[in-house]
């Protein structure tokens, strides 16, 4: 019955849960080899992008303009069956509801400023040599299911 710390709490557990959620998604999403994604993956992203050109402009573009510490953000929004591009502020700020997460693009400094210091957009642009696309693919596939 005591709840004058609720708010702080409720802050507390949005930014930690959220935090290990979103990291678990992105050291699954890496350690592949990189390329380009193929099947229904990549038919959604032509569709809802343009191709995969643009696809990865957009994603680098919206993760390196993360205010402060963040993430990029490929969901899927399984109410509207669209692949969605996100930026996500801290851990959980500015998401869409719904939105089944798929690949995760860390952009708070301690994921890259020993290799890059404040070279963000390189760190970012070479993260996509070691997406692992059949884990982002297979996370397409049960967000669709």
């Amino acid at each position: 019955g005591q709840f004058a710390l609720v708010k702080h709490y409720e802050k507390e557990l949005a930014y930690q849960l959220s935090s290990h959620i979103l990291h678990t998604i992105y050291w699954t999403n890496l350690g592949g080899k990189g390329g380009e994604p193929t099947g229904e993956l990549a038919k959604a992203i032509s569709a809802e992008f343009g191709s995969y050109a643009k696809f990865k402009s957009q994603l680098a573009a919206v993760s390196g303009a993360v205010e402060a510490s963040g993430w990029g953000l490929l969901g899927y929004h399984p109410s509207t069956r669209k692949l969605m591009i996100l930026q996500v502020e801290n851990h959980q700020k500015q998401t869409a509801w719904g939105v089944v997460p798929l690949l995760m693009v860390d952009v708070f400094e301690h994921a890259y400023y020993l290799k890059y210091q404040n070279r963000r957009p390189e760190y970012v642009n070479n993260l996509f040599n070691v997406v692992n696309w059949n884990n982002v693919a297979e996370r397409y596939a049960s967000a669709r299911a």
